[in-house]
């Protein structure tokens, strides 16, 4: 058994689920829509610099307010709340794979 071409079976058998599809035709609408885009840009730079100043251990309140407010506006939005429901399905499904994997490798993760 080739583990490489077990690994090309697995992303085939991905493309074809219905959460991947799911995904898909949610990024696909969502790309239509410019101003849509750039709501999760910049609802994606503010994930991201709330996570940088609460890695460096500096205070982030306001920005993580800043960020909840971002949320809010977007839970409105029915392309990106799609859109973000269907990435975060996706994700899980991704990273449930991934906990099969290492279990069965014996290798603990986080610990």
């Amino acid at each position: 058994m080739n583990v490489y071409d077990k690994a090309h079976e697995l992303a085939r058998a991905l493309l074809e689920c219905k959460e991947y599809i799911e995904f898909k035709k949610a990024k696909e609408e969502l790309e239509k829509d410019k101003k849509a885009l750039e709501m999760l840009k910049d609802l994606r730079a503010k994930e991201i610099e709330v996570q940088t100043l609460a890695l460096s251990g500096k205070t982030f309140a306001e920005e993580e307010q800043k960020l909840n407010n971002l949320y809010e506006i977007v839970k409105y939005h029915s392309g990106i709340k799609r859109y973000l429901e269907a990435e975060n399905k996706l994700m899980v499904l991704i990273f449930d794979i991934q906990k099969i994997i290492f279990s069965s490798l014996d290798v603990q993760l986080g610990e």
